[in-house]
């Protein structure tokens, strides 16, 4: 099981493609709120949490975005 600094530090990661960044910052946000992630691939099942994460806690997303500065709160982030 990853930490939320592995994580950070591994997203912080210049080389990564800004597109797959926007992916997974949306994936964390949802799934820091306490949702699945949604499906990857062609949309179906199973979930990235599922798929990645199974029995990460929400406070683990809540932790990798705080890190990387992606707000999770529902006021917040719909207000960016």
């Amino acid at each position: 099981m990853k930490n939320a600094a592995e994580m950070i530090k591994y997203y912080g990661f210049v080389g990564i493609p800004s597109h797959w960044v926007t992916s997974i910052k949306m994936q964390y946000i949802d799934m820091a709120r306490g949702g699945d992630g949604g499906t990857l691939g062609n949309g179906g099942e199973p979930s990235c949490r599922e798929t990645n994460y199974p029995d990460y806690p929400d406070s683990f997303f809540q932790e990798v975005c705080d890190g990387m500065g992606w707000s999770y709160l529902t006021d917040e982030h719909e207000s960016q």
